[in-house]
């Protein structure tokens, strides 16, 4: 019986005298010049595709929501006057309103529609009812709709900014304000819980304002809570110095509330009303939460940042066209839209972060891992067996 006769698979790798060795080295660093190369491709978004709804030239979308059916109303400004269109695809249709809009919420197929003038009005399909719950000299900045007839709106009311809510089928329609003790806070935007009895709310203070930098107003952050059409109860979490939050998010892990993100910073609000800020992320000029749970932070040029539920933070790079910089960002569904220049939309597939069809690069950076390791093993063996001296 001959012995030896049957080699072990990567034998010549493994011998004493084997020249393989030079191969495994050879093949070692063409391994890691193409796992770099694959590493650095799944570290961009593909699928990132555009939209320019037919909107009036050099205008610019304000606020915008979708309904379930993908379509959208979206207010614009055109030349300093506001209008409200409706966007399906790339179509746009305008709709006449008593006065100029100024910020638009959805639920479900039901659309709530504010403004100037005390407007505030349901739109279903190609019907309005207005809903007569304001005074006349009312501004609506920021809205909810927990339905066509229910939800949280932030107003202006003379000299004041008040958080309230309304329930437009009861008989005390509008809330009382939400009591914000200091003078010199003045309330930005908020987000709402799906429950819709829990906000964050953001705001500015002259307190902490930087006449040096314009931008740095001093930061504000409230948590409220309320029941529909009753006051709602505010706590201030953050008042200190820095740039605004341009947005707000309620988050769905269950050990924080949510986000407050700026040109500068990432703020995490925990579930025990504490805040932090994230260095590691640090702000962005747009944000969004998917319907994943997963914060999306747009920073300078196509660099985006995601914050999963689960804590994990993955810094990526998105499709775009030269010259990118997102303004804000709509989530719907599973797609999100990033308004840049004004009236264009960058449309990101949010299933092509994980799905390794849509990103093969994903199946890639598996193997290269499960080669490179391979490669590590041969090399320790060989040195193990011949010393430095054989290479």
């Amino acid at each position: 019986m001959a012995t030896g006769s049957r080699q072990v698979p990567f034998s010549a790798l493994l011998s004493e005298e084997g020249e393989g060795q030079w191969l495994s080295l050879a093949g070692f660093v063409m391994i890691m010049i193409l796992g770099a190369a694959l590493i650095h491709v799944a570290d961009v978004i593909p699928s990132g595709t555009e939209n320019h709804p037919t909107l009036p030239d050099d205008s610019r979308i304000l606020s915008m929501a979708f309904a379930e059916d993908g379509s959208a109303l979206a207010v614009i400004d055109d030349s300093g006057i506001n209008r409200l269109f409706r966007i399906q695809g790339s179509s746009a249709e305008e709709i006449s309103l008593s006065s100029e809009p100024t910020v638009v919420s959805s639920s479900g197929s039901e659309w709530l529609v504010g403004g100037e003038s005390g407007l505030l009005v349901r739109i279903v399909g190609q019907d309005q009812t207005p809903l007569p719950i304001l005074q006349s000299e009312d501004r609506v900045i920021d809205l909810h709709a927990a339905d066509g007839s229910s939800g949280w709106i932030l107003l202006e009311r003379g000299q004041n900014v008040e958080l309230r809510t309304f329930d437009s089928r009861i008989q005390n329609s509008l809330s009382f304000a939400a009591d914000i003790e200091e003078n010199t806070l003045t309330l930005t935007g908020f987000d709402v819980d799906d429950s819709g009895n829990s906000a964050i709310v953001s705001g500015i203070s002259s307190v902490f304002s930087n006449p040096g930098s314009p931008s740095d107003v001093g930061e504000v952050l409230f948590v409220a809570s309320a029941s529909i059409g009753f006051a709602p109860q505010a706590t201030l979490v953050q008042h200190s110095f820095g740039a605004a939050y341009h947005s707000v998010h309620i988050s769905e892990d269950s050990n924080l509330l949510g986000f407050a993100v700026s040109p500068d910073q990432l703020t995490l609000i925990s579930d025990d009303l504490s805040v932090s800020t994230d260095i590691e992320i640090g702000g962005g000029l747009a944000s969004t939460v998917d319907s994943e749970g997963r914060l999306w932070v747009f920073g300078e040029e196509s660099n985006v940042i995601v914050l999963g539920a689960d804590g994990s933070v993955q810094s990526l790079s998105v499709e775009s066209p030269a010259g990118f910089s997102a303004q804000s960002a709509v989530s719907d569904g599973g797609t999100i839209h990033v308004i840049h220049e004004g009236d264009s939309l960058l449309i990101i597939d949010t299933s092509s972060l994980t799905n390794p069809i849509v990103r093969p690069s994903l199946l890639f950076d598996g193997i290269f891992l499960a080669i490179a390791a391979g490669a590590c093993l041969v090399l320790a063996r060989n040195f193990q067996v011949m010393g430095f001296d054989a290479w």
